[in-house]
């Protein structure tokens, strides 16, 4: 008898590592890429987009109203700033908590798997940013401007470094 394997060709090699469960109220990466016109959305806006439920675009015009100055008049935002998400969050009503990160910097995977509580996180690793969703023991889903509901691993950025967390206490993710 044994054990009866699932056919290779049952799920197409783009949803291997996303749970099936993933809710259907949250927008993805291939939401934002429509909404960008087709092309891949820079990660700083997207994270933003995901975190505030607002478009690819209102997102854009949310950083360049926290700091004006940073950011192009018109065009892609491509560099996003830690401070800029944190205030376009406080700017939007939605509360949040830094986590103390020790001196040493952990993977993306370790952070993950070390007792992280369940919720939404906002992330920063190295040069990029990410929404985590942790759903505790160590199993925690990506979401970005590239991922879905991917679980974290290495091939999903778990081997860069996190240099700054916040974890979310409002906002439309915590309902999703």
């Amino acid at each position: 008898m044994g054990l009866q394997h699932r056919p290779l060709d049952e799920a197409p090699r783009a949803e291997a590592g996303h749970r099936a469960e993933t809710p259907a109220t949250l927008r993805g990466h291939l939401a934002m890429l429509k909404e960008n016109r087709g092309e891949t959305p820079w990660c700083g806006p997207a994270t933003l987009a995901l975190a505030t439920g607002r478009s690819y675009a209102e997102a854009g015009m949310l950083l360049r109203s926290i700091a004006p100055a940073w950011y192009p008049a018109e065009g892609p935002i491509v560099t996003a700033y830690w401070r800029d998400l944190l205030g376009a969050l406080e700017a939007t009503g939605i509360a949040h908590e830094p986590l103390d990160l020790p001196a040493k910097r952990r993977t993306l995977v370790r952070f993950a798997r070390d007792g992280l509580a369940p919720g939404w996180y906002l992330v920063r690793i190295t040069d990029h940013f990410l929404l985590l969703r942790s759903h505790g023991f160590g199993l925690t889903t990506q979401h970005d401007n590239r991922h879905t509901g991917a679980l974290v691993s290495a091939k999903t950025h778990g081997q860069r470094h996190v240099t700054h967390a916040v974890r979310l206490l409002g906002g439309p993710l915590l309902a999703a």
